[in-house]
């Protein structure tokens, strides 16, 4: 139960469409050396007093919308600690109910000093740049608990929504979202159930197939990016949409693509100052357009400047109304989404403690039929520790050679020939 003085607010659209599935975004980190879990646990207390939006709560009310809610009254849910296999990211056995709290810990021990340590977060609350934001601050206490006993974390206020920081800065919805060479009027085909099941899901975890590169391979993207003037961003969706077209056949491919827009608006906002602060860029390609690698990049390049320049993207999710949600108008059925976060800074650890692997994974801590059309695959890229990590959720048996197939475009010796010429 709650009481009207609990409410925080209501969830916005760019935080409402993660409500249904209580989806939790989860960031994951394999340990080597020895890690003391009595001082994991302190600093996880920590995160959770610097960062009380991880103790709030998540409600809906009878039309299913999301309103977040003050933290209970009852102690907050702490670090779980258990011996299993480090080398899976597990389901907690634990409940993970967004109506209790919305930020968890699961560590995992192992002999051999090696552990796996997952924070789960949930994604209506906060977005790539925002958890990584606080597992970089939840090494940061254990670090400083391990080497002086002592943890310094003052309290944050509550982030805010995308929609509340651009109205401030007087950024108002235009004519275009910037999706529209991937959506189409919403027909009743395009319709998917959505009655609720008699019993909740179970929940349901998804760990996305990966491939990464090794420190060399990805430096020669890196340079190969450099050396023909393109981003590492627009080759790697270069590689990906030719990748596509080669396996499925298909004459055109679209992309969605999220743009974190924090250092975009004016004034800038701080990681955890915003839950979602993601635009939504996107880029559809005929088969003769994905011909040249380099090229198709440079056109990539071009599309998400001249959106970011009229301020499209910056716009765009005062649209999603129209995209996500039983009210949308629009469907994206079909569409590929990919999700590139960028280079995930090396996180603080006690001497003899390596960091040495991190991944994304989801739970839906209740999944329930879907409001809206998911992509038909997700690719997600990031680097850490100088390993570019290429990852692939979803797509079925069309896309399993997917991830091999974009690393084999990436190739610097296929590409310096395909493109010598462009």
């Amino acid at each position: 139960m709650w009481e009207p003085e609990d409410v925080v607010r209501v969830l916005a659209p760019s935080e409402q469409r993660f409500v249904r599935h209580a989806t939790f975004t989860g960031r994951s980190v394999t340990v080597r050396g020895e890690l003391d879990a009595a001082a994991l646990g302190a600093a996880f207390a920590a995160l959770q007093r610097a960062f009380p939006i991880l103790v709030c709560r998540i409600v809906e009310d009878a039309e299913g919308n999301g309103i977040l809610l003050r933290p209970g009254h009852i102690e907050p849910v702490g670090a779980w600690v258990s011996f299993d296999d480090p080398d899976e990211v597990r389901i907690p056995a634990e409940s993970m109910a967004p109506n209790a709290q919305l930020g968890y810990l699961d560590v995992v021990l192992a002999e051999e000093d090696r552990a796996r340590v997952t924070l789960f977060v949930h994604h209506s609350i906060a977005d790539a740049a925002h958890c990584v934001e606080l597992l970089a601050r939840l090494w940061g206490y254990y670090t400083d608990h391990v080497e002086t006993g002592t943890i310094a974390a003052g309290a944050r206020a509550y982030p805010e929504s995308l929609e509340a920081l651009l109205a401030r800065r007087g950024v108002v919805r235009g004519p275009r979202s910037g999706l529209e060479s991937v959506t189409r009027p919403l027909v009743v085909a395009d319709e998917t159930p959505v009655a609720e099941p008699g019993e909740p899901a179970p929940p349901a975890l998804a760990r996305p197939d990966r491939i990464r590169l090794d420190p060399t391979e990805t430096a020669r993207v890196v340079e190969q990016a450099r050396t023909h003037a393109v981003s590492v961003n627009g080759l790697v969706t270069a590689a990906v949409l030719r990748a596509l077209v080669t396996l499925t056949g298909a004459d055109r491919v679209g992309c969605v693509y999220p743009v974190d827009l924090r250092r975009r608006l004016d004034p800038p906002v701080a990681a955890e100052a915003g839950t979602n602060l993601i635009g939504l860029a996107a880029f559809t390609a005929d088969r003769a357009d994905t011909e040249n690698l380099v090229g198709l990049a440079r056109k990539i390049g071009t599309s998400l400047h001249d959106d970011l320049t009229t301020g499209v993207i910056e716009q765009s999710a005062l649209h999603f109304p129209d995209i996500f949600g039983p009210n949308r108008i629009h469907s994206t059925a079909g569409h590929i989404a990919l999700t590139n976060t960028g280079t995930v800074p090396a996180f603080r650890a006690p001497t003899g403690v390596l960091l040495d692997d991190y991944e994304i994974v989801y739970l839906a801590a209740h999944p329930r039929p879907s409001a809206g059309a998911s992509a038909a695959v997700t690719i997600l890229v990031y680097t850490y520790w100088g390993t570019l990590t290429l990852a692939r959720l979803g797509g079925g048996s069309r896309t399993t050679d997917l991830l091999s197939a974009i690393a084999a475009e990436l190739d610097w010796q296929r590409t310096d020939h395909e493109v010598a010429t462009a």
